[in-house]
Parts: C-alpha cells; structure tokens; sequence
C-alpha cells in the first residue's frame, strides 16, 4: 500500500481504515461511473448498499425511494428526480448539504471529487444542531437549486454550467491536469420542425427525453446543461477528441431510435454537434464559441453528425 498523503505511512493508513470501519459517520467512495466502491459499515446500514455487488448511486437512490428507508427522497417522479440530481453530481470539486434518513436523523454531508473523478462521501449525524433555523436552510438550499435548473428538462441551466465552467477553468489554471478535456456543444437537430408538426408539447417531451438519456450515460464529473433553446454544453474532463466523438457517436445511435412519448407517438431526432479540446488557459466564451462553429460546420455537412 503507498502513502496517500504527507506524514502517512502504511501504519497509518492502516489505522485510517480501522477508524473509518468503526465510526459512527458514514464513509463512502464512489468511481467514476458512479458505482459505489468502498462504505464503511455506518454508510452500508444507512443507504442499505453493499459495495461487494458495486451499485450504481442511482440504483441505490432508487431502491431507497421505492422502500421507503434510506435518506428521504420527496418526489413522486424519483426517475425525474434522478435526472436532476446526477446532472449536478460531481460537477464541483465540493460540495456540502443536510439530508433527512428515515430513521429521523439528519446527516451534514460532504461531497469531494478528486480529478479523476472519484467521489469521497462522508456525512455524520447532526440532528440535535440548529434545529431552529433548519427549515430556513432549507428553504434557502432550495431555491439555490431552482435557480441552477432548467425548469422543463431538470437539469442545469445556462447560469449553473457557465458557473460552474468558469470555476473548473479557474482550477485548471491554477493545478493543470495531464490529459486531454473536451468541451462539445450539441444542438437538436429540425427541432422547429418537430414543434410545427407534433406540437410545442411533445417538443417539450422531446427535450426531456434527450436530456433524460443523456444524463444517464455521463460521467460522474462531466458537466452537462441546457444552455438554449434546443443547445446544450458538454464538458468531459480526462476525455481525448476522440474518446469524446465515440461517446457522442453512441448517444446519437441511441437518441436516434424513435422515441414513444405521452401521447404514444414514436418519434425519431438527432443531434449536430461541434467539440474543441480545452486548456486552462483558454477563455470560455472563445471555447463555447469555436465549439459553436463546428455546429454549424456539422448542420451544413447535412446534421447527424460531430465535427471537431
């Protein structure tokens, strides 16, 4: 085992194991396809996860929801749910929240990612703190979220993924990562046409649908929102042009078989989109608007189809 930080050696990690399995908060860390790699006890008894069968976060979240233990999920569309939490999982280097179980105990939980995508949770139990100004923050924390997220589709809006854009720049240039990071605009294809034909309606179901599929196939530190009308930025940190082309590539298969929406009608779309690797040292509206191009290019090269 190699030392995991200044002063630590293998006594003392060995030690840090032994305390994480034997304190009452709740340890756990997930990879970067978001499946639970490692809990302690504490985490295990609280989410009812086994890290042996490697669950993925949202099945966790899933089968808590549906039986009714775990943290407390309010929603009747937990699959809707789902698609507005995992847009912004992993999307900040930290991040930190309360959660009600449903045991009645509420836990302080911290998120942090590592660059490579890893994700450390760790919460301990703060039900008898602050009781009286709980309702507040959450009051507060909830409208911070409404105002990062695209009220139709859930996930991040314009203002969450330049924010979030800008402090991952930031990052980059301050600690610049080895590897290649692809920054993809992504534009629906027709989508006036869908509008006139099927109604604003079924465009609207159209949009969730995209980014429903989208959101379950991303990274845990990919950042992904709606940016306009029919446009959306994808940002894939550690991902090379050519990684990122395969990954889009497959999503266009997947997005292009017909959708059964609502109302039972089956319609089939695509996507143009341009890509640009990103430095640090790049600005962002330089970046948005070089990816912005290669749209273009994709739209006049007959759409369905990556460039850059």
């Amino acid at each position: 085992m190699h030392s995991i930080g200044a002063g630590f050696d293998d006594t003392h990690c060995s030690s840090l194991f032994h305390l994480f399995a034997h304190t009452p908060d709740l340890v756990a860390m997930f990879d970067t396809a978001d499946c639970l790699l490692a809990a302690n006890p504490a985490y295990c008894l609280a989410f009812h996860a086994d890290p042996s069968r490697r669950p993925v976060w949202r099945d966790i979240m899933r089968a808590n929801h549906a039986n009714k233990r775990g943290p407390v999920i309010e929603t009747d569309n937990i699959e809707s749910w789902l698609t507005i939490a995992d847009a912004r999982r992993g999307t900040v280097p930290y991040r930190a929240f309360e959660a009600q179980l449903h045991t009645g105990n509420w836990i302080w939980i911290t998120e942090t990612v590592s660059p490579a995508g890893l994700i450390l949770f760790y919460a301990s139990d703060i039900t008898a703190l602050r009781r009286d100004s709980r309702d507040l923050r959450l009051e507060r924390d909830a409208a911070r979220r409404a105002s990062w997220t695209d009220p139709l589709t859930g996930v991040p809006n314009r203002r969450y993924v330049m924010d979030r854009l800008e402090e991952w720049m930031a990052m980059q240039r301050i600690q610049p990562e080895f590897g290649t990071h692809t920054l993809a605009v992504i534009d629906l294809d027709d989508f006036k046409q869908i509008n006139d034909r099927y109604g604003h309606d079924q465009g609207d179901n159209v949009l969730v649908a995209f980014c429903e599929k989208v959101v379950s196939r991303l990274r845990s530190f990919d950042l992904f929102g709606r940016i306009g009308g029919e446009e959306f930025l994808l940002l894939m940190p550690n991902c090379t042009l050519s990684a990122s082309r395969d990954r889009l590539n497959l999503l266009q298969k997947v997005i292009r078989q017909p959708e059964e929406l609502s109302d039972g009608t089956a319609i089939g779309f695509s996507f143009s989109a341009g890509m640009v690797a990103v430095r640090g040292d790049m600005g962002i509206h330089d970046v948005i608007r070089s990816a912005d191009k290669l749209v273009y290019v994709a739209k006049t090269d007959g759409r369905a189809c990556v460039r850059g």
